[in-house]
């Protein structure tokens, strides 16, 4: 690959160093998203994505590359070179970009780094990234939607964050018969399931039939009916069961926590609600609520329990 005789963001202009303006928009972009707590491998992913070329027909961005542009002090306008950034910016990036590579002591057996279910955006419904900055005082952790087009930035310490979700555990526990156990509907059987059966009746009416081929048309049919369990009721009841045999908790269960929860919300102000297996979610304001329905059974089952919804 032809390499660049020139510092991205540069062009010669009869012989004289200037700005290139587009790709100085690209530095811009990459530069506000840094600040705003952007890792340099998601970066070059979007940049890849998008096409952007880092010279003519080449894109080619990576980890190492963004560092390289991030660090170069020719944007401040040094080397004779047409300022770009300032001068305040390029410093706090280096500060940034140093303060990042001293966390390798970070503890990553710490609970929050295992926590593999979704943080969702309140605005857009899209995951969210957790980012930290010992920068700031009283709230190292942000958490940063990774839509490009929203980027909602939630500022909310680890402490805090598990605090609120042992809180929301702790209520299920003390109340397992909150748990909603969905209607067992028994619908019909498939358009598939129909029609392998009466395969197989087709095959027993005959005198001489293949028995490997029938015990393999016996097996399918037996799948596809397995495939059309709805397996909600199960779930429910699972859940219910591990919280009834759960202890109040004094700290943070990450056991716990994998085997009941499936994501966690996050409101602007950093007031956390967690959404069970069973889809039911639990809030600091309304213990319980569910985006299914839930049938007479289930009330029954749960006597006062619209009470609490």
């Amino acid at each position: 690959m032809k390499k660049r005789n020139i510092p991205f963001g540069y062009q010669y202009q009869n012989g004289t160093i200037t700005t290139h303006s587009q790709e100085v928009a690209v530095l811009n972009r990459i530069f506000s998203e840094y600040q705003n707590g952007m890792s340099l491998l998601d970066i070059a992913s979007r940049l890849n994505d998008e096409n952007i070329e880092y010279q003519i027909g080449v894109a080619g961005w990576n980890k190492s590359r963004i560092a390289r542009l991030i660090g170069d002090e020719r944007y401040t306008g040094k080397d004779r070179f047409p300022s770009i950034i300032d001068e305040s910016i390029h410093q706090a990036m280096i500060g940034m970009k140093a303060q990042k590579n001293t966390q390798h002591s970070t503890d990553r057996n710490h609970e929050i780094f295992h926590i593999d279910v979704p943080v969702t955006c309140p605005e857009c419904g899209s995951e969210m990234v957790r980012r930290h900055d010992s920068r700031f005082k009283e709230c190292q952790q942000r958490w940063i939607c990774s839509n490009a087009d929203c980027r909602t930035v939630i500022h909310k310490a680890d402490s805090g964050l598990l605090d609120d979700i042992t809180v929301l555990l702790n209520r299920a526990i003390v109340n397992p018969e909150f748990v909603q156990i969905p209607a067992n509907n028994e619908s019909a059987p498939s358009v598939q399931v129909i029609k392998i059966e009466n395969e197989i009746a087709r095959t027993l009416d005959t005198l001489d039939y293949d028995k490997n081929t029938l015990r393999k048309k016996m097996l399918e049919c037996v799948s596809l009916k397995y495939t059309d369990i709805d397996s909600a009721p199960y779930i429910a009841h699972r859940l219910k069961a591990v919280l009834a045999n759960a202890e109040p908790l004094s700290a943070f269960s990450l056991a716990l926590f994998k085997r009941t929860v499936q994501a966690i919300h996050l409101e602007k102000d950093g007031t956390v609600a967690i959404a069970l297996l069973n889809n039911q979610t639990i809030r600091k304001d309304d213990e319980y609520a569910t985006d299914s329905e839930y049938s007479a059974e289930s009330s029954a089952e749960n006597p006062g329990e619209n009470q609490h919804n």
